[in-house]
């Protein structure tokens, strides 16, 4: 039997945060849009646009785990007619509402593949970020995007369960720069300190590895919250 292109069951369940609620201390992760991002267009002509993050995860940031990579790739989002998510349309990942700028039904937004620029960090972080995408909102683009530039149809599951690790990663980031905020510890800093103690040594292994395997996700959220605890009581002293 054929595999079948997926779709939401509610829009809302797309989005992990839209607007005011997106937390600046939150890692930029696939799927992200930002607002108000200066591009540079075919012609060479600059326009702001409102964008889409498509880069994935492992590639969106250098070495270091912290910086972002030198070029990402965003895709722009613009209004859009109403469109079968099953059937055709595979150039765009759909962004009904409650996304900011979509008009109820009518007129939702969606992130056009086929238009994409390469923008800077400092281009992307200029702009204004007003939505961060679910894991199974992430999972629908790639699917999407998958769809548009092979024709081949892959599960959404089989991206989570590559992705899986990268999501809780990104989740247990913002918890920690969160933490460290409340101490007065820049989020650029805390984030670094967070990159390097799920990358620390543990005799071959990594917290950053364990991350990977679904059995190990809660042990390493338990050091996190013991070892953040540790950081409080010596921040007392």
């Amino acid at each position: 039997m054929p595999i079948e292109m997926e779709k939401p069951r509610d829009p809302a369940e797309l989005y992990r945060a839209l607007g005011e609620d997106v937390n600046p201390a939150r890692p930029i992760l696939t799927g992200d849009v930002f607002e108000n991002v200066a591009v540079i267009d075919t012609d060479g002509s600059s326009t702001v646009e409102t964008v889409m993050v498509l880069d994935h995860p492992c590639s969106l940031r250098g070495e270091d785990g912290v910086n972002l990579a030198a070029r990402l790739v965003v895709a722009q989002v613009r209004r859009t007619q109403p469109g079968s998510w099953r059937t055709g349309h595979y150039n765009r990942m759909f962004l009904p509402a409650p996304f900011p700028g979509a008009d109820g039904k009518a007129n939702p937004c969606a992130a056009f593949f086929d238009s994409c620029f390469q923008v800077s960090p400092s281009q992307l972080e200029a702009g204004t970020r007003i939505a961060c995408l679910t894991p199974a909102g992430i999972n629908l683009m790639l699917q999407r995007r998958v769809k548009h530039f092979s024709r081949v149809t892959v599960e959404t599951h089989k991206f989570n369960e590559a992705n899986l690790g990268v999501y809780e990663e990104a989740d247990l980031i913002e918890d920690w720069c969160l933490e460290r905020e409340d101490r007065d510890v820049k989020s650029e800093e805390a984030f670094a300190e967070c990159i390097a103690w799920l990358r620390e040594d543990l005799g071959g292994r990594t917290r950053q590895g364990l991350l990977k395997d679904s059995q190990q996700r809660s042990t390493v959220r338990k050091q996190m919250t013991d070892y953040l605890r540790q950081l409080r009581a010596e921040s007392r002293n």
